[in-house]
Formats: structure tokens, sequence, C-alpha cells
């Protein structure tokens, strides 16, 4: 059985994932073999849209200011501390992307953030669970 190599097209459109960019869903090539498709992602309405976005408080801002903040905002599902060069990271949830530039730019205006960096989430990634091993190394 002879192994084709990819043509350049086939390579690049392997690694272009972008949230901005055609999507590929499986078609077939003739021969049978799955290949994908493009889909636009803009016309699909999405029911949420989450995102993380990285938080790094200004000097002023007090951390319980903050906190409070997060605990009046409906579209806060989750927020963690942590020891980087940001604050904390805070998971949101919105109807769309005015609803979740407008979260975005309250972590600044009324929580108190000097900046925010956000990270669009996609789509699950499938891990499959692992063996524990006990503390000799041994699996279970």
């Amino acid at each position: 059985m002879k192994i084709r190599d990819p043509t350049p097209s086939e390579r690049h459109d392997r690694h272009m994932h972008s949230p901005t960019l055609p999507r590929r869903t499986a078609t077939t090539d003739g021969g049978g073999t799955a290949r994908p498709r493009p889909v636009d992602l803009l016309t699909r309405t999405p029911s949420r849209i989450e995102a993380l976005v990285c938080v790094r408080l200004a000097a002023s801002t007090d951390g319980g200011r903050f906190a409070r903040h997060l605990r009046t905002d409906p579209r806060v599902v989750a927020a963690w501390w942590v020891a980087a060069d940001i604050d904390l990271m805070v998971r949101l949830s919105c109807a769309g992307l005015p609803e979740l530039n407008t979260a975005v730019a309250d972590l600044r205006l009324r929580g108190g953030a000097s900046e925010t960096v956000t990270h669009l989430l996609l789509r699950p990634l499938d891990i499959p669970e692992q063996a524990t091993a006990d503390p000799e190394g041994e699996p279970s």
C-alpha cells in the first residue's frame, strides 16, 4: 500500500483552525476517503459564546472589590485566582459577541481590571480517563 503525501493545500488546510476562518466538515473525495469541506462559522448561531478572560487588576483595585463584581455578574460562570503574570482567569458565558464585549468592558470599568485578554472557547477536547497509579508506580 502506497501512502500519498498531502498536497501543499491539504497541509495548509489541516493547520488552519480559527473561529473566523471556514471550519471543515467531512465529505468524500470520490474515492470514498473522507476529506474536509468548508462550512461558514458566521452563519451558525451557537446557543452561547463562552470565553476565558485573563485579567490583570489595576494596582489600585482591591481583590475583594473585583470578587464582589464577579459575584453580581450573571455572565460569570467561574473564576480562579492564579499565580502568573495575571491575577485571575474568568470564564464568561454570553448570548453573543456584543454581550461578551460588554462583559469584558465591565471587568475593566466596574471591576477595576487594568488589562484583559479574551480567549473564545470553541469545543471541548475529549480526554479519556487514565488509569491511576499507586505510590510504587504500578497501575491500579
